[in-house]
């Protein structure tokens, strides 16, 4: 289960936002519309993606460039910047175009512009409470309310709450433009923005009795068709913001795809908890020379102390340090909750043993197959599925998990990535297939090959595989090529596929030798929350495909490579000399890559989102990018 986001970073103030201020949205709009405000479309911003970045999650993210600069004082003088800008396309820099859609961009750039640094002068007092009627959801799913005192315009975040809620709050922390709180009760409920399943008011027996305290759900109230709709509209926002796309380039989101199961549909969760205070360890030898071997020397004694302290296990209070006690997850499948009872007794038997805190690992496994699929034996399609009840749960990192997909089997270690909602892949994939060939009738060629890129153990590269002549993945990672080889073996089609592990600045270097080639290969990409770096994106736009599907855990980071692909093929295939001429400008020239009499740049076809974490605000988007080329 996810923790709650980390807190917004303070920011510089941005003179480079400019534009009409929005019109505030009604209440009376709530729940859907009023959720966003548009920025207006000349306001969008998009930088290159750096070109330092690693392709591979769990590295550092790339800083972001210095957007804000510094600001004049009424004097002429140059301000020195007071505090650090938030990190591009990071949640704390998605929450400040939030706050500054809310407010209006006209009212929150002339007080920035002023350079009287009253952005950061809060009108509420630190651990005021305050009553406050919800106007509109941020992305993340919390609740913005207006505060105005004075003539001034404020904003407080709090969760969970809805649009058209009466809320009273209790401030704790400020930012720029942003004060945060704690929600203290609602005084009045907005029915229109609630009555799901997860509505304990409504369904007493439903939903999460930890909701409105765990952080890692926001939108368990809520129907789940507007769950859908808060969706579309982050990934509409996302484009709108980060792209720097005009109107024209960007097709209308098309409506979001729901998940089969809306609960009990996590394979894997990662409960953690805290060490015992040190005092207490020290009464047991646990810290002693002989550490946990010394403890169970002296079992008796540490079987007391066990028995003295008792930890939290489970996941972050939302806006509070600690970790909260939780001895189940409706989200998470039925067989992590069975063993999540087990894995506590366990902890709750040992905690004087451990020095530190930890994380329990549980991912929902099939049952292993007897014999294990091979290459020369290969899994059979037509194996019925075993049923939910016949699931098994893996607590070690490094052992084999089992996972049906459509006709496939895949196998990956527990540790390593996967999707973690199993039953929206099948619907997934095949919409990804649908999208990669063009429309009966038009004149765009159809791929014959698939490049996977950060394939990982190969679920689109060997899901897909039916459609093409051959199939290749490419990746850094040596392990997960390794996954995938044997998940190709394991499913009759080690034949069709290649598998190339190769340097993040040469990642597409071994696809010419293995007989791929951009004019007749579509190449899939699922990158990281960070997206793609700039070395990645300019290989791909080299190799120059005929179709790209991109698909994103982050819209945001999307959105920006997204924005970048499509502006530098214009320039790369002379689509943006050709407009040049048009308007008359002089000196236009062809560019490079606008060779063999044939202007070419790259189209953004579709855009849609899946829902793979009902009850949350996370969104996947599935962006579909064609190639266009006209003669001269």
């Amino acid at each position: 289960m996810s923790s709650s986001p980390p807190p917004a970073k303070r920011a510089r103030p941005d003179p480079a936002f400019a534009g009409p201020e929005p019109t505030l949205p009604s209440v009376s709009d709530a729940p859907v519309q009023a959720q966003f405000l548009t920025t207006p479309a000349e306001t969008t911003t998009s930088t290159a993606p750096s070109s330092s970045a690693r392709s591979r999650p769990g590295r550092r993210q790339p800083k972001a460039p210095n957007q804000a600069g510094r600001s004049d004082t009424p004097d002429g003088r140059r301000r020195k910047p007071r505090r650090p800008l938030p990190e591009a396309f990071s949640p704390a820099d998605v929450l400040w175009r939030d706050v500054r859609d809310f407010l209006g961009s006209e009212y929150v750039d002339g007080i920035v512009a002023s350079g009287t640094g009253e952005e950061w002068e809060p009108p509420i007092e630190s651990l005021a409470t305050v009553e406050v009627r919800v106007v509109a959801f941020t992305v993340s799913g919390e609740s913005l309310s207006l505060y105005e005192k004075d003539g001034r315009k404020w904003a407080l975040v709090v969760p969970f709450a809805h649009p058209g809620d009466l809320i009273r709050a209790k401030v704790f922390r400020h930012d720029r433009f942003v004060s945060y709180g704690d929600l203290v009760e609602v005084l009045e409920y907005n029915e229109a923005s609630r009555g799901g399943e997860g509505d304990r008011r409504v369904n007493p027996a439903g939903g999460c009795r930890y909701f409105g305290e765990c952080g890692g759900c926001q939108l368990q109230p809520m129907p789940y068709a507007q769950q859908l709709l808060h969706k579309r509209q982050t990934l509409i926002l996302a484009y709108t913001r980060f792209s720097a796309l005009p109107d024209a380039a960007v097709p209308g989101v098309l409506p979001t795809i729901g998940s089969p199961k809306q609960w009990g549909y996590r394979t894997k969760i990662t409960p953690h908890f805290d060490a015992p205070p040190k005092h207490l360890r020290k009464g047991t030898g646990a810290t002693g020379k002989g550490g946990k071997a010394a403890a169970v020397a002296d079992g008796e004694e540490e079987e007391v102390m066990n028995a003295v302290w008792e930890p939290k296990i489970g996941f972050e209070r939302k806006g509070k340090p600690g970790v909260m006690d939780i001895e189940e997850c409706p989200i998470a499948v039925p067989v992590l909750n069975t063993q999540l009872t087990e894995e506590r007794a366990r902890v709750r038997s040992t905690i004087m043993s451990y020095k530190k805190g930890s994380t329990i690992l549980l991912r929902s496994s099939l049952p292993a197959p007897d014999p294990v699929p091979t290459a020369t034996a290969p899994f059979d399609p037509s194996t019925p599925v075993p049923p939910e009840t016949e699931h098994v749960a893996i607590t070690a990192h490094r052992a084999d998990v089992y996972e049906r997909v459509g006709d496939l089997l895949f196998t990956f270690t527990a540790g390593n990535f996967f999707q973690n909602n199993n039953s929206i892949l099948a619907p997934l994939v095949a919409y990804v297939r649908e999208a990669i060939f063009p429309p009966a009738g038009t004149a765009y060629p159809a791929p014959t090959h698939l490049v996977d890129t950060y394939c990982g153990s190969g679920l689109f590269g060997l899901s897909l595989s039916p459609a093409f002549d051959r199939v290749a993945g490419v990746e850094i990672s040596p392990e997960s090529i390794e996954a995938a080889k044997r998940n190709a073996g394991m499913n009759g089609l080690g034949d069709k596929t290649t598998w190339l592990c190769g340097k993040a600045e040469d990642i597409f270097g071994g696809l010419p030798e293995a007989g791929f080639e951009g004019g007749k290969s579509c190449v899939v990409i699922d990158p990281p929350r960070k997206g793609c770096d700039e070395p990645f994106l300019e290989q791909l736009i080299a190799f120059k495909p005929i179709t790209i599907v991109y698909v994103s855990c982050n819209v945001h980071t999307q959105a920006r490579d997204v924005g970048w692909f499509i502006r530098e093929s214009e320039k790369r295939g002379g689509w943006a000399t050709e407009a040049a001429e048009s308007e008359g400008v002089d000196g236009a020239a062809p560019v490079n890559g606008s060779s063999g009499g044939k202007r070419w740049r790259y189209v953004l076809e579709s855009l849609r989102g899946f829902d793979l974490f009902p009850q949350t605000a996370h969104v996947e988007g599935v962006a579909v990018l064609r190639l266009v080329e006209k003669g001269v």
